[in-house]
């Protein structure tokens, strides 16, 4: 069964109101407190409180700064140090410490938090600095990230890439965000809702945004820095069995219920196999390839949309060199998956992408039946694929295993296949798995 996490922005969403509903939806409070404990920062105090809103239960997230009991906006970037979406005010000093990009980067690369958590954090963090970047005429290095609005926001970015790892839910979906409207005060004057990062992130990003009769900025830019990096797509609630919900409460007063609301489900739709074993054991199965022609896009990207569509479930994926129009070099992306797959994958390929249409059609393979097994070498554990030809036994050793071993031992990856094969060939393994 498929895990789906929904996130209803009928309210916006904020750094703080994702962390709280996150946590609404379930999750032990006190493991949230403990990875983000290990994030080293000092300074602050997180309270995680449970409290009734228009007789509705939900969490209610507040950031303190060094006893102070005042509560501290999460957009300090660039001069948004607004208080307008808290209770009450946080004033700031022109003279604080500031951070980069690079600084936030030291700061989640050197914690001990998981690796999944660290890159979606930076990934979230990059997504706003570019976008800020953009508005101000900036390099993306030059964006600062005033020293207490940074603690807060990593606070909240972080705890809600905890919290998502801690779920691993196999899809995000999200609603159109709903949005005040008005201005509000910052340092550099009155700006309009949505604020300028907010409007700039929601270039491309498929996500509808309806504006509301309510004077207030109910969007900020890490709440929805964090909504268009981990959405894959938007629409309505999809066809699935609601498991848990969670609401996570806004500070700003609108006159109704201001919470972003979380639903945790299960897909009731399961892929029929249609999978045939042959005379001679190999599987004959109908799988879809997914094809785009794409000629704007940095190698970078295209790199980290392949990791993406791999880590999705995409069944294989690569590139090959093509002529577009106007004798212009480019790549065709190819993904082979499942059929039930295929709009997931898309919509990945979509978002992290500039193509604008993607080719489907369905095709046949034939695959060697194959099973994993671990092999115990001298050098440590390692999985290898197993396939049998006519009754000719062969192997694959896993790549990520025999790379990690060759740098633990320091030796070459070459060597480790070849020690792997070997304990493998002399039956030194263990069960299946």
């Amino acid at each position: 069964m498929e895990k789906i996490l929904y996130f209803d922005c009928f309210s916006g969403i904020s750094g703080d109101m994702c962390l709280g509903a996150l946590i609404d939806i379930g999750l032990d409070s006190d493991a949230v407190m403990k990875e983000l404990n290990k994030l080293g920062l000092k300074g602050f105090d997180i309270k995680i409180n449970k409290i009734n809103k228009y007789s509705i239960n939900g969490i209610d997230v507040k950031v303190t700064i060094d006893g102070s009991g005042d509560c501290v906006h999460e957009n300090h970037i660039e001069g948004y140090q607004e208080s307008h979406s808290h209770e009450h005010g946080h004033t700031h000093r022109h003279d604080e410490k500031e951070r980069n990009l690079a600084d936030i980067s030291h700061i989640i690369r050197s914690s001990g938090i998981s690796q999944r958590a660290k890159d979606l954090t930076m990934a979230v963090f990059t997504e706003i600095a570019r976008a800020e970047a953009a508005v101000h005429g900036k390099l993306i290095d030059e964006i600062h990230f005033h020293e207490v609005g940074a603690i807060d926001s990593i606070v909240d970015i972080a705890g809600t890439a905890i919290c998502l790892d801690m779920l691993k839910a196999d899809r995000i979906i999200c609603s159109p965000v709903h949005e005040g409207h008005g201005f509000i005060n910052c340092r550099h004057g009155k700006l309009p809702v949505p604020v300028p990062a907010v409007i700039k992130m929601l270039e491309n990003s498929e996500i509808p945004i309806v504006t509301e009769d309510i004077e207030a900025e109910l969007v900020t830019p890490t709440g929805f820095g964090i909504l268009k990096t981990v959405a894959e797509s938007c629409g309505r609630v999809p066809k699935m069995m609601v498991e848990s919900v969670g609401y996570g409460f806004g500070k700003t007063d609108t006159g109704s219920l201001n919470a972003l609301r979380v639903i945790l489900g299960s897909s009731e739709e399961q892929e029929i196999d249609t999978s045939i074993v042959t005379d001679n054991g190999n599987i004959r199965e109908t799988v879809t390839l997914l094809e785009t022609n794409i000629d704007n896009t940095t190698g970078e990207m295209m790199g980290y949309a392949m990791e993406r569509l791999m880590k999705a479930g995409a069944l294989d994926s690569w590139f090959t060199p093509v002529q577009m129009k106007k004798n212009r070099p480019a790549c065709m992306l190819s993904v082979l998956c499942k059929r039930n797959d295929a709009e997931k994958l898309s919509d990945i390929i979509f978002m992290e992408t500039s193509t604008i249409g993607i080719r489907i059609r369905e095709t046949e393979r034939i695959a060697l039946k194959r099973e994993i097994s671990i092999v115990k070498t001298e050098l440590g554990e390692a999985r290898v694929k197993e396939v049998s030809v006519r009754g000719h036994l062969r192997i694959q050793p896993e790549y990520e295993d025999c790379a990690r071993l060759a740098e633990e031992n320091n030796l070459s990856i070459n060597e480790v296949y070849e020690i792997v094969k070997r304990s493998h060939y002399g039956k030194e393994f263990g069960k299946n798995i």
